[in-house]
């Protein structure tokens, strides 16, 4: 077996350190942008125990029936994280608990009216994005996303008119650019 020096040394106590440091550091970063669920018990309480969380069924909703948080930007986080997966009618109740908290939230108006697209409820969402442009008239994205949906269903005039407002808003941001290619789908009609 080779002796080694006392550089050999120090160069592999060196490597270790910056490995483990490498590895903790990669772990680290996946765990924050991968945060684990909340652990729920099931529920054994006695009268006078607090009562638990019970853990979901797969073929149920975690999100309860009656919503009782009443921070919004709790239920922001909460209903975003929903609609990007794809859980649009959970989303829906809880874009609808932001607006019984705050109904001149427009951005929940939208974001309510996008989830109800996705659910097949179009006619509801251009009522919420209705409500949204009427809440917000000058916020850039109700207007988009009226305009798209409405281009969906057909209704050109209602579409131009919202992307033009789109549009007109901001150009230069990437909601008026969205709102400037709508538009020229529009037009090759």
């Amino acid at each position: 077996m080779p002796k080694l020096s006392a550089l050999h040394w120090i160069a592999l106590v060196a490597f270790l350190v910056f490995y483990g440091f490498t590895v903790f550091a990669l772990t680290r970063d996946y765990y924050l942008r991968h945060p684990a669920p909340p652990v729920a018990t099931t529920s054994t309480a006695s009268a006078g125990d607090t009562p638990r969380a019970k853990v979901p069924s797969p073929s149920t909703s975690a999100i309860p029936e009656s919503i009782t948080e009443s921070n919004p930007v709790l239920l922001h986080q909460q209903a975003d994280a929903l609609f990007v997966e794809r859980r649009f009618p959970e989303a829906v109740r809880v874009y609808r608990r932001i607006l019984e908290l705050n109904p001149e939230d427009a951005e929940a108006h939208n974001d309510l009216g996008l989830a109800l697209h996705y659910t097949g409820d179009t006619s509801a969402a251009i009522a919420q994005l209705r409500i949204a442009v009427g809440k917000a008239p000058d916020l850039q994205r109700p207007w988009l996303t009226l305009g798209f949906l409405s281009l969906q269903e057909g209704k050109d005039a209602q579409a131009k008119a919202a992307l033009e407002r789109a549009r007109d808003l901001d150009p230069e941001s990437d909601i008026g650019k969205e709102a400037v290619r709508l538009l020229g789908m529009l037009a090759e009609r």
